[in-house]
């Protein structure tokens, strides 16, 4: 019999019934773990991938039997027993998951990162190498790009001729391009559903075709063949990235209905994702509740207790989450939206401060990778956002940017460092690392004048920036006196010179927190020249990374698809199969577009994916962006 056709018959008891779960390994449905029932009666169903019963042969006549040799009988009896053992030990490693394959995964997702971007980060880290920054000494907050093994290779602190590589920077191997199923510039939503389904989308779809259908993903395929899933982000766990991976709604505004798919109403019959790191907890709060986000009264932290899940929110209960198979279940929610940008996340007295993107990653690799070992599972898919380097590109906040950026890079040597001690010890592992598109269409330049431009851009101006453009608009409150705005520029931007016609703009924005933002973005990009064609999604390709197994099937220019493909084929993932099982019963689950009015949708958080990003100040916004006053 062959190895399809047990596959297939084991398909097919699962679907008789679709509400057998093996909690046990994880998987749905029992699909892949159910062997072929050996003392099937000869007149029963026969599966379509079985073999036609040969005819028996008439037993031959004792008179004519050869009387067997002792010896030879009892050294053919230990043989048969061998065998066995053999055949036996080799169906359980074949039925338990439905296969024999071994194969770590990693998908690193820098959200909104464009080359520009890579660039930026590199300057900005050689300058404060050469500065003697702080922020790159002992104890400093960027101290391990210094450091022996740290990622960062070359020569940092050499002034502006400065030839330190980032980690990525050795780890590229070319380009993914970004464009959606209805335009050239790509969301959030349609990016990662292509990394995740393998297909194109249109802007806004949560893993749907364009016919707004639910498609199977790499996460769900891989949790279907046994094994462990999670997820990391530093953005709300419901938001358009890492919901592509487990959920399925025509409209990414959808978290309320996102939120169920994660915790308790998988159309597939339990919960796909063994760990979830993040913040969003006000989408698990029900909207009796002040902190809630939902359009309804669901409790999903109730549902979560219910269906055998943990649902952490603390730092302390993040810190104190055991490394093993006993961590499984877990969904760990660090802030009511999304996490903080990190260069406000280390601004917080140590005990309050969040997780960090690397703290979770290791811990998410830890709890993952001991749980396949001690079940001797075939693997794990993690996927990593960083999710953050996109909003503070939306928000043209070059200091929150870059900042986000060096976070993500560390999360990039951590990885590498499991990629590399996996693929050593014998497992194959891969790590891949994308975007989904590029944000803000920064350029390492700016036109500040008429007169032919000074080739130049100035990341010293950014050194001494303690706080995202948005958390210091927060702090400009109404009625505050021109001077302490001048002293809060200075504290968060670590701008000294504010100029007094910066300062009465910002004076007569006090109480607009989206205008107050971009006035200081630009305040900040000004000085160190750096420029931005717009507060949304550019159309560029971005760079493809990869290190690890099979790498050489990535290099060159790809459609984002290919990425997903890639997984798939690398897993050996049916994801029509997943495909047609979530399409079995829609009407029970899944919400049609009729069906998914703006009553349902996120509102009264930030968003940055819709033209309320900048509210009602945008066109202002802009108009101080571009007034020639400012040249």
């Amino acid at each position: 019999m062959s190895h399809r056709a047990s596959l297939e018959d084991a398909r097919q008891f699962a679907l008789d019934d679709a509400d057998d779960v093996d909690a046990e390994a994880g998987l749905l449905r029992n699909e892949a773990r159910a062997p072929r029932t050996p003392d099937r009666p000869a007149d029963g169903p026969r599966s379509p991938g079985d073999p036609e019963k040969p005819a028996r042969r008439a037993a031959p006549s004792p008179h004519k039997r050869r009387r067997l040799n002792p010896l030879v009988g009892a050294a053919g009896l230990v043989g048969l027993i061998a065998l066995g053992f053999a055949i036996s030990s080799l169906t359980v490693s074949l039925t338990r998951y439905g296969h024999d394959l071994r194969v770590n995964v990693v998908l690193m997702i820098s959200d909104g990162f464009g080359p520009a971007s890579e660039s930026m980060a590199r300057a900005w880290i050689q300058s404060l190498h050469s500065a003697g920054h702080p922020l790159v000494q002992p104890g400093g907050r960027w101290a391990f790009t210094g450091e022996k093994g740290g990622g960062f290779e070359g020569k940092l602190g050499v002034g502006r001729g400065g030839l330190g590589a980032l980690p990525l920077d050795r780890l590229l191997v070319g380009s993914s391009r970004t464009r959606s199923s209805n335009s050239l510039v790509t969301d959030s939503a349609a990016g990662a559903t292509a990394f995740a389904c393998g297909l194109k989308s249109y802007n806004g779809a949560i893993a749907v075709d364009p016919e707004r259908l639910p498609v199977g993903t790499i996460l769900e395929a891989a949790k279907h063949k046994g094994w462990l899933t999670g997820l990391v982000a530093t953005s709300r766990i419901t938001h358009a990235t890492p919901a592509c991976f487990y959920s399925h709604v025509v409209d990414r505004d959808l978290e309320s209905d996102i939120a169920g798919h994660l915790v308790s109403s998988h159309p597939l019959g339990h919960p796909q994702v063994d760990l979830a790191l993040g913040g969003g907890l006000c989408f698990l709060l029900p909207n009796s509740s002040a902190s809630s986000c939902r359009t309804d009264d669901v409790d999903l932290v109730a549902a979560a207790a219910k269906n055998k899940l943990t649902v952490l929110t603390t730092p302390a209960e993040f810190r104190a989450l055991p490394e093993d198979a006993s961590a499984l279940g877990t969904i760990g929610l660090f802030n009511r939206d999304h996490l903080n940008y990190e260069i406000d996340r280390i601004a917080t007295p140590a005990e309050q401060r969040e997780p960090s993107l690397v703290d979770m990653t290791r811990k998410a690799l830890g709890v993952l990778s001991k749980t396949v070992a001690q079940r001797n599972a075939p693997g794990l898919f993690l996927m990593v956002e960083g999710s953050r380097i996109d909003m503070a590109g939306h928000s043209n906040d070059p200091a929150g940017h870059v900042h986000d950026i060096l976070a993500y890079q560390e999360a990039v040597v951590a990885v590498k460092s499991f990629v590399d001690a996996q693929n050593k010890a014998g497992m194959p592992t891969v790590m891949i690392s994308v975007s989904d598109h590029e944000t803000g269409g920064l350029a390492l330049a700016r036109q500040l004048t008429d007169a032919y431009p000074i080739y130049e851009w100035l990341p010293d101006a950014l050194h001494n920036a303690t706080s995202s453009t948005i958390a210091l608009a927060a702090r400009l409150r109404t009625g505050l006196a021109r001077s302490e705005i001048a002293r809060l520029v200075n504290v968060g931007l670590g701008l000294s010179d504010p100029s007094d016609d910066e300062l009465a703009r910002l004076e007569a924005s006090l109480g607009d927190t989206w205008k107050l933002h971009g006035l200081l973005g630009d305040m900040a990009s000004w000085r160190a020249q750096l420029g931005w064609s717009t507060t949304g999604h550019s159309g560029v390709d971005v760079n493809l990374y990869c290190s690890g197994y099979n790498c050489e099937k990535l290099r060159g220019s790809r459609e984002n698809t290919e990425i997903g493909a890639f997984i798939a084929e690398l897993l050996e993932l049916d994801l029509a199969a997943v495909t047609r099982d979530l399409r079995r019963t829609p009407k029970a689950w899944f919400k049609s577009a009729s069906a998914a009015s703006d009553a349902a949708k996120t509102v009264g958080i930030d968003h940055y994916h819709s033209g309320q990003a900048l509210g009602s100040s945008s066109s202002s916004m802009h108009l101080y962006l571009d007034d020639p006053a400012r040249r």
